[in-house]
């Protein structure tokens, strides 16, 4: 991390186009706001791309980490039991 850079993390889809639908891409970013607000702390910038998505915030690293481990913890499970398949890379 460069010094004056906020906090960030990235989750790798499983496919290439994977986050490309956009209602899956509102589901992901709506999930890491959601989980922000249950923790009482801000809402990380989601950027959402069709291969992955980065989470930014002025938050430390260890509740930026937890937030994105339930984001991809819970869509995962939700897009293998609609889909079959798994939705970030390594389940």
């Amino acid at each position: 991390m460069t010094e004056g850079a906020l906090p960030s993390l990235a989750l790798i889809a499983a496919y290439p186009n994977s986050l490309a639908d956009p209602a899956l891409a509102a589901l992901v970013r709506a999930c890491a706001e959601e989980t922000a607000e249950h923790q009482g702390v801000a809402a990380p910038v989601v950027r959402v791309y069709d291969d992955r998505i980065e989470l930014e915030a002025e938050l430390p690293q260890p509740v930026l980490l937890a937030i994105a481990a339930e984001v991809r913890r819970s869509t995962g499970r939700w897009h293998r039991a609609k889909h079959g398949s798994p939705l970030w890379h390594g389940e």
